[in-house]
């Protein structure tokens, strides 16, 4: 969804250019749409330049951004068509900024981390914190730095060393529960 948003969000800066490039009398349609390209083409190459997750949202801005001016291209001198284009250019960004809204919202937004993949400072204190005291058993919600809830599940002691499975997380009103299961004897199944 995170990708969807961004590249919604290139979709409204081409039609911004292209809009701010009509204030250019000189320009016709067609030196308009290829300003507005090269703008996206930057964009493209400067995400690569900058290189892994950092610069992947810079040129996904810019294929957004290279869009607009593509189908506007493609709709040619008909300005009709062209309202079109923009109508739908403007409304499919609006439509994935409310699902996103409404989702973040009313939506399950759980992620499940294992132990072992990459955890923020303050869990991966915390973790280590759990290896030491094993008496510590059942639950404890967190907010790391970046301001996502986290839910530590731990078995304790008498259970060290067997996995933990989350099978389902629900929602009922205020309350979330989390379904698990957990491997006993360290067996993997």
């Amino acid at each position: 969804m995170g990708l969807l948003i961004v590249y919604a969000t290139g979709l409204l800066i081409g039609v911004a250019l292209v809009t701010l490039s009509s204030f250019l009398k000189e320009l016709d349609h067609k030196k308009r749409s290829i300003f507005v390209a090269v703008i996206g083409v930057f964009a493209v190459i400067g995400g690569l330049v900058i290189g892994g997750f950092e610069g992947m949202p810079i040129s996904i801005i810019g294929i957004g951004i290279l869009t607009v001016p593509i189908l506007l291209l493609f709709a040619g001198n008909k300005s009709m068509i062209r309202n079109m284009v923009f109508a739908i250019v403007v409304l499919v960004p609006l439509a994935v900024f409310i699902y996103a809204g409404v989702d973040k919202i009313f939506g399950d937004n759980f992620i499940v981390v294992a132990k072992n993949e990459n955890l923020d400072t303050y869990l991966k204190q915390y973790y280590e914190e759990l290896q030491v005291k094993t008496d510590k058993q059942g639950f404890k919600r967190l907010e790391p730095n970046n301001g996502e809830k986290v839910i530590v599940l731990s078995l304790g002691k008498e259970k060290q060393g067997n996995n933990i499975e989350v099978t389902g997380i629900e929602k009922q009103g205020d309350r979330t529960l989390i379904n698990v299961k957990s491997f006993y004897n360290q067996s993997t199944e």
